[in-house]
């Protein structure tokens, strides 16, 4: 039996770099030696593997903890300025640009009207400029170290085509974002839905980095849904997995926007309450406060079918955290008041009490970190094609 014994020892050597790379990343700080531990490789292999990383300026050293028999052992850390990623956020009425580190630190930005009636290739062709003008203000030393770009926006994307399928709130279709901007760039583009890229940089950088199994569920003028299954997301054949918004909640309920009756977010989103109440979400969260009757019953029937959706969720994927996230959840948090208790009355009983509900720790710079997380994210997997 013959084989390429070098060509083989390098697939490995690739395999090892980039798992001792995100496992620096999960553990924020680690030695050498608790490395060698969790992976059962020699702390020589190790040591050789870090050198090689740090000579990359991926990794630093910071400090020392005391070993196990009194020795000091040198802690190590991802390097925030060993390389950068543009990330981009698309809504409905802006576009958010930055340039992010390894650890999920903004370090320059742009913000950009948009109008969703604008056409598409005038859009992207705008985007375009505005990451290169934006680069080019950081100077070389940072663009010199730009890995990728990445994008998070709302609507139906194909991966790993980074095509937009269908986005209602753009009117666009069959828009190809990612073939468009690498001709434009010369970067490798990645392209998802902002949900996804929400519970990514929630598990990298903020309050989801403890559960490797877990759900999101993100309420805002529409609602969607995220899944990671050990720390894998999932996506479903056209990469729709987690659309929870068009579950059918009341077969007999209200007209959804997508043509079919009682869809999830006719009881949940905003842009539902609005239409029911004819008033605004800030009228109709004064009057909750007021205690009239007609906005309780309107929030009080959302948090229900909020936590009916959550327990289905969980008896489908039985994740250890589930995020609340979006736009609503931020800006009226009575939706969320009691929503434990709530899912616990739904979920099926030997699952009652097995999941944590985690609401997002990363701020106002979320959408771009999360469109840099995308990007992180795959520069860390070490697929099967590795070894």
């Amino acid at each position: 039996m013959s084989f390429n014994l070098k060509y083989d020892q390098g697939r490995i050597r690739k395999y090892h770099y980039f798992m001792l790379l995100s496992l620096i990343q999960k553990h924020k700080q680690i030695s050498r030696t608790q490395l060698a531990e969790i992976t059962k490789m020699s702390n020589t292999s190790v040591g050789k593997i870090i050198k090689e990383l740090m000579n990359d300026g991926l990794v630093i050293e910071v400090g020392q903890t005391e070993g196990e028999v009194g020795r000091r052992a040198a802690l190590l850390e991802l390097n925030p300025a060993g390389t950068y990623i543009v990330g981009v956020e698309m809504d409905w009425n802006a576009i958010h640009i930055g340039i992010v580190t390894l650890t999920g630190e903004v370090m320059e930005k742009k913000y950009l009207d948009f109008h969703a009636k604008q056409e598409a290739e005038a859009v992207l062709e705008r985007i375009a400029q505005e990451i290169s003008g934006l680069i080019g203000k950081a100077g070389s030393e940072i663009a010199d170290k730009i890995i990728a770009v990445g994008v998070s926006m709302p609507g139906l994307i194909s991966w790993p085509g980074g095509e937009a399928l269908m986005v209602p709130q753009f009117h666009w279709e069959n828009v190809p974002i990612k073939a468009y901007l690498e001709q434009k760039l010369d970067y490798v583009v990645y392209v998802d839905n902002h949900v996804r890229t929400v519970l990514l940089s929630e598990s990298l950088f903020g309050n989801m980095t403890e559960f490797r199994d877990s759900v999101c569920i993100y309420v805002g003028s529409g609602v969607g849904g995220a899944v990671m299954i050990n720390g894998e997301m999932l996506r479903g054949y056209r990469n729709t997995l987690g659309e929870i918004g068009h579950i059918t909640m009341e077969p007999d309920g209200a007209m959804c926007d997508c043509g079919r009756l009682g869809c999830l977010q006719t009881f949940v989103c905003s842009s539902e309450i609005e239409k029911q109440a004819q008033k605004s979400m800030k009228e109709v969260i004064a009057a909750y406060e007021r205690k009239e009757d007609w906005a309780v019953r309107l929030i009080d029937r959302a948090r229900e079918y909020l936590g009916l959706a959550i327990s289905n969720a969980i008896c489908m994927y039985n994740p250890r955290g589930v995020l609340l996230a979006g736009p609503m959840m931020e800006e009226f948090p009575a939706l969320g008041d009691h929503i434990q208790a709530i899912t616990n009355k739904y979920v099926w009983a030997p699952l009652r009490n097995s999941f944590h509900i985690i609401r997002p720790s990363i701020g106002k710079d979320s959408g771009v970190i999360g469109a840099s997380a995308l990007v992180l994210d795959e520069f860390l997997r070490f697929s099967n094609d590795d070894i």
